[in-house]
């Protein structure tokens, strides 16, 4: 009887164990920099999302991490949206044999360039394939006039208003927004915080 009941008081604690070392899954948003803080050279583009992403614990690519990464769990993109294509993920480091990349915050691993994937320097990423920018805290992140210019006002200001990024330079962002056809400047980023959205769809 005794030994019936520390087989049960073991195996308890066993499954307790086991539980509790399982990752979670984190649920995501659509933008995910709160989980990584890190904004690295640029990001990696998973082109199919329905592909499998094989990561590496090191910059030769031979010792596997996982041959099948679950979004959410084992890597957490930057923006994510699949049913859209857009699964995006902070690039830390490149050359032609791999691209080191952020998986969660402080936690990196190794993915090979194959033609699965599409590599943006943060400057053509801003330029080309943001749509629109939504700040985070108008407030504390006004729109200016200039690079640390003067503060202004612009009414009617819509987060999904269709926009054209007509100049970057480092952190601040020249924006031209079309929808209301107004241009002023943004900073978007500080050090590696986003202080805007980005949005890439029409």
């Amino acid at each position: 009887m005794k030994k019936a009941k520390l087989f049960s008081i073991i195996f308890f604690l066993f499954q307790v164990i086991h539980c509790n070392a399982q990752k979670k899954e984190t649920r995501l948003e659509y933008q995910n920099d709160n989980l990584i803080k890190e904004l690295g050279i640029g990001l990696v583009q998973l082109v199919n999302p329905n592909e499998k992403i094989a990561l590496y614990n090191d910059s030769s690519c031979k010792i596997i991490k996982t041959n099948q990464a679950k979004i959410g769990k084992d890597i957490i993109p930057i923006l994510n949206k699949p049913d859209y294509g857009i699964q995006f993920f902070v690039c830390l480091e490149k050359n032609s044999k791999y691209y080191k990349i952020a998986i969660s915050n402080g936690k990196y691993a190794y993915i090979k360039p194959t033609p699965k994937y599409l590599y943006y320097d943060w400057y053509d990423f801003l330029k080309n394939q943001v749509t629109s920018i939504e700040n985070k805290n108008i407030r504390l992140n006004p729109l200016f006039d200039k690079v640390n210019g003067k503060a202004i006002n612009i009414k009617n200001l819509q987060p999904d208003d269709e926009i054209e990024v007509i100049e970057i330079k480092d952190d601040w962002l020249n924006i031209k927004n079309t929808t209301l056809n107004k241009e002023y400047w943004i900073k978007w980023r500080e050090k590696n915080n986003l202080l805007v959205y980005l949005n890439l769809l029409m």
